[in-house]
């Protein structure tokens, strides 16, 4: 009884969603340290900078070279909160170091807040950025010949500027792609959870159904019977021990089919839910089970009904039966129903009339109608119900191959 395919679907999309997450996850624990305590890991940084620059400053041992080094070097404490801003800081004191005619290896922090900068912004600001950077290599390599010649000093921090701003760059990719993947997992899990839902209120629902169209038609009929042998038990008591009989009958029959119903649901049940569902060829059963209630049923069924989908015959059936339900329980004084059934090349049609003069709550809303209407349109048909000159009618149009 339950839905394998769907099951199945949904099973493959939380295993690709358990399988994204899962990456994005490993990913995120090896940058869980820098994520959750970027102002300290970016204070060691900025500390292991001063440290490699330090050496060079003792060359230059003035309060001019000490304040350029703070300049170049502090701001790289809030380089990812800031990365713009930080950029902006350093190229302003690298201009002014370049002004003053001070050489520091602390210009190593142009490099590492271009590298920033590429890695937490677009990259049109990466790239104007960059072309800022060169245009301060160009002017370190006319006043420093780092190399020997102020065109190999362009080439060199050319370079440099260009490997600062690929590694930048890449370092985005990947951060964007992982985003991307966690977004994509944590999407397909809420798909997933939403498409349970949805799959688990169905499932529900026609739980329900069937729950009302079987148990309510045998308490139906067991209610009737009882009331019949009751009023023949004084003045008919063959007739009333029958029926009384039939009521046992059918009780066991619907306990037999509520213990059928309740093993599907039932965790660890070794039913598999796959008994055969009830088609035209029961309706026979139904009229008779109808009869000894009282009433006098008939049955007439005309063009072919062999070979019709299965999904056809058990909403046809269950039409039938919830419609001879209600005669039961709402018609007043009824003493005939019919069930006619024609199949045609445009479908099958079910029509369920009785005598009946119809009561209180005829017509009202309830899960009866609903049900009913509900199997029709599952298989692409209508159902519609009301009064007639002799009592009640109950019609469904049942489209030839649909599902």
């Amino acid at each position: 009884m339950s839905s394998i395919g769907s099951a199945g679907e949904l099973g493959a999309a939380g295993l690709w969603a358990r399988l994204r997450a899962g990456a994005a996850a490993s990913y995120d624990r090896v940058l869980q340290p820098a994520g959750t305590y970027a102002l300290i890991t970016d204070i060691v940084f900025a500390m292991l900078v001063a440290a490699v620059s330090r050496p060079w400053l003792t060359g230059e041992p003035g309060p001019r070279a000490w304040l350029l080094q703070a300049g170049l070097i502090i701001p790289l404490v809030w380089r990812r909160r800031y990365p713009v801003i930080v950029f902006a800081v350093v190229c302003t004191v690298a201009l002014a170091q370049w002004f003053l005619g001070i050489e520091l290896v602390a210009d190593l922090s142009l490099l590492v807040a271009l590298s920033t900068l590429a890695t937490f912004r677009p990259r049109q600001i990466s790239l104007a950025a960059a072309g800022i950077l060169e245009a301060g290599a160009v002017l370190a390599s006319v006043r420093w010949s780092l190399t020997g010649s102020w065109l190999s000093s362009l080439v060199f921090l050319s370079g440099l500027n260009a490997a600062g701003l690929l590694l930048g760059i890449s370092l985005r990719a990947r951060r964007l792609l992982i985003a991307s993947l966690t977004e994509r997992a944590e999407r397909l899990e809420r798909e997933r959870d939403q498409q349970a839902l949805i799959a688990a209120a169905a499932e529900r629902t026609r739980i329900a159904r069937e729950m009302h169209d079987v148990i309510g038609h045998r308490l139906a009929v067991i209610v009737n019977l009882a009331e019949g042998a009751g009023a023949k038990l004084t003045i008919d008591p063959p007739r009333a021990a029958s029926a009384i009989a039939s009521v046992a009958e059918v009780g066991r029959q619907a306990l037999g089919e509520a213990r059928g119903l309740l093993d599907v649901l039932r965790a660890g049940s070794t039913s598999d839910g796959l008994e055969p569902q009830p088609g035209l060829a029961r309706l026979a059963d139904l009229v008779t089970q109808t009869r000894a209630t009282g009433l006098t049923a008939t049955l007439d069924c005309q063009g072919d009904l062999a070979d019709l989908p299965a999904d056809i015959e058990l909403a046809a059936y269950r039409i039938a039966q919830e419609a001879i339900t209600n005669t039961l329980k709402h018609a007043v004084t009824p003493s005939t129903v019919c069930i006619r059934v024609q199949a045609t090349s445009a479908g099958v049609d079910v029509q369920v009339t009785d005598d009946g003069q119809p009561g209180p709550t005829a017509g009202r809303p309830g899960h009866g109608l609903a049900g009913m209407r509900e199997r029709a349109r599952a298989c692409g048909g209508s159902v519609t119900a009301g009064p007639t000159v002799t009592g009640w009618a109950v019609r469904a149009h049942l489209p030839a191959g649909a599902r």
